[in-house]
């Protein structure tokens, strides 16, 4: 018996340095990492320096690009947050309001992005639809990730050097690998943007509304009726190059779901897909169908003119913050 206790005693001992000395190649293994996940920085702030969110939007890139607040925010003191993430789908905007129920005001006004691919899936193989998946991990709650998986959540968010690959020679500091710069798009480019977004949005798919993507969107619409959320459904601009591409076939049948969504629901929809102001001003845009810093600004201020609900909620509420003040000179 005295050996069994020894020999368990030493078994517990290697499983504890083993532990430690995982954890401790672990935080090394985070500082030098890159970080596929930056995108979701952002969220930390939420519950901190965004505790009464008044004015936001969910969506994917079409949200996160093309939503500014800087004139509310800095220039006016209204709270303001921008929740979308690249192919961010319903379902996610869905867990995303659930999260932060909390950290939205009881009349705050959610923009709600309804692109060609919203009703179908941005995300064209698994790998893609994994890493969406995965990046959730680590600002959502369990309860509120959809599919959650306790293993996915261990090797990429509690232990990510477990499944590090080949990524795990970045602890020592003689192999790491430096990251390579982006190129930037030149305006020649912005055709093949075009038609690169077309081709991965609209060919070889056989179905263009899943109706499970339409149900998530009412699933949000009901959400926001029950906690006293303003919801506003809304096309971004697009180049005129991109929307030439898309069959009219479809842009009937899109403007139908969306039709019926409101006349059941009463929620107003917007489409500034086509809009003059927007279509032909490469000026605005970074890609064909996202708008650059500039252009979200102007966006942004159009909204702030012609979207009922949002002039509205500018003249009925106060600002939370004092605007910064004006740059001198």
């Amino acid at each position: 018996m005295k050996k069994i206790a020894l020999l368990i005693i030493k078994l517990a001992g290697v499983c504890v340095c083993a532990t430690a000395l995982l954890i401790l190649l672990n935080h090394r293994y985070e500082k030098v990492m890159e970080k596929p996940y930056s995108d979701t920085e952002k969220f930390q702030f939420v519950g901190t320096a965004y505790d009464d969110i008044q004015i936001c939007n969910v969506g994917s890139s079409h949200g996160e690009y093309d939503f500014n607040y800087w004139s509310l925010e800095e220039m006016r003191g209204y709270e303001c947050f921008n929740f979308a993430l690249a192919s961010q789908t319903f379902n996610y905007d869905y867990a995303i309001l659930s999260e932060y129920r909390e950290n939205l005001a009881d009349n705050c006004i959610v923009f709600i992005p309804v692109s060609y691919f919203s009703f179908n899936d941005e995300v064209v193989n698994d790998t893609e639809r994994k890493n969406l998946n995965t990046k959730y991990y680590h600002f959502l709650s369990p309860k509120n990730v959809p599919d959650y998986d306790p293993y996915v959540d261990l090797v990429t968010h509690r232990l990510p050097i477990l499944s590090a690959g080949e990524e795990i020679f970045r602890i020592f500091p003689k192999l790491s690998i430096k990251a390579q710069a982006a190129d930037v798009p030149s305006a020649d480019e912005f055709y093949q943007k075009a038609l690169s977004r077309y081709q991965r949005h609209m060919e070889n798919k056989e179905n263009y509304f899943f109706p499970e993507r339409i149900e998530d969107l009412y699933r949000i619409l009901d959400f926001c009726k029950e906690n006293g959320i303003t919801p506003v459904l809304i096309t971004t601009p697009y180049l005129k190059l991109y929307t030439d591409m898309i069959p009219e076939s479809f842009t009937q049948e899109f403007q139908a779901v969306i039709q019926e969504i409101c006349d059941s629901t009463g929620v107003s929809y917007y489409d500034y897909s086509r809009d003059e102001r927007f279509t032909e001003n490469f000026s605005l845009f970074s890609d064909a169908d996202h708008l650059n810093t500039e252009g979200a600004g102007v966006f942004m201020s159009v909204l702030e003119q012609e979207v009922a609900e949002l002039k509205a909620f500018l003249s009925e509420n106060p600002p939370l913050n004092e605007p910064a003040p004006a740059p001198e000179g």
